[in-house]
């Protein structure tokens, strides 16, 4: 399954396109925190590593890409660009001129996205991500060399979302609306489930100590600048 990269102003503005790629059989993971850090310090999460390819959302400006661009261009994957309308030829140009790889429409069909992205499909054998285990034997590691264990889309998605916010509890409430858009038991009880699922592969990794902690009655948190070490 190859692994799709939407970084967007806002996740839920992405939900037609990542339910079609996800038709497709791709894993998307949408992030406003990866975006967030890019923008502000300049810094590439090593997050962005595992994904072989990445969307620059439709609520990213023209501008705000062309400054993102020579960032992301260093890794070796292939970018697009999501629009919201047709292009003309002369657009068309533009964007690849730029660097871009492609680019995708949100209306556009399942089929039409399918054949958009098969020479990236072709290709995706060639693409070395940053292994996990390299990473770990770094002398300073954080979460964003902890993401990069195995872990499921929503999963990922609760681990960027505690990410954003290092040291301050962030409620079950909120956590439900940034994965689903809506709180109910059933979804409180998926959550919980995805919560306990990372931090069992954590354990499996021997990580020294309790990344993610519960806040009973109140969320969850991660600890502030964290050091991950194997023992």
């Amino acid at each position: 399954m190859v692994r799709v990269l939407v970084l967007t102003k806002n996740i839920l503005a992405e939900e037609g396109i990542t339910k079609k790629l996800q038709h497709l059989n791709y894993e998307v993971f949408c992030s406003t925190s990866i975006l967030d850090e890019l923008q502000s310090n300049g810094h590439m999460p090593e997050l962005v590593n595992y994904f072989p390819i990445i969307i620059i959302g439709e609520t990213i400006s023209s501008y705000e890409m062309e400054i993102l661009l020579p960032k992301l261009k260093k890794h070796g994957q292939q970018i697009f660009r999501e629009i919201d309308h047709p292009l003309s030829e002369d657009e068309k140009s533009q964007l690849l001129n730029h660097g871009l790889s492609g680019y995708v429409q949100s209306s556009d069909s399942i089929e039409l996205l399918r054949e958009n992205l098969a020479e990236v499909m072709a290709g995706y054998q060639n693409y070395e991500p940053i292994e996990a285990e390299a990473c770990f034997k770094k002398e300073s590691r954080g979460l964003s060399a902890m993401t990069l264990i195995n872990l499921s889309t929503l999963e990922l998605q609760v681990l960027e979302k505690l990410r954003s916010k290092p040291g301050e509890i962030i409620s079950r409430d909120e956590l439900c609306m940034t994965l689903w858009g809506n709180v109910s038991q059933s979804r409180l009880a998926q959550l919980s489930s995805l919560v306990k699922n990372i931090k069992l592969k954590l354990e499996i990794l021997e990580i020294d100590q309790e990344l993610i902690q519960t806040i009973w009655g109140k969320g969850y948190r991660v600890m502030s600048d964290p050091i991950v070490q194997n023992k």
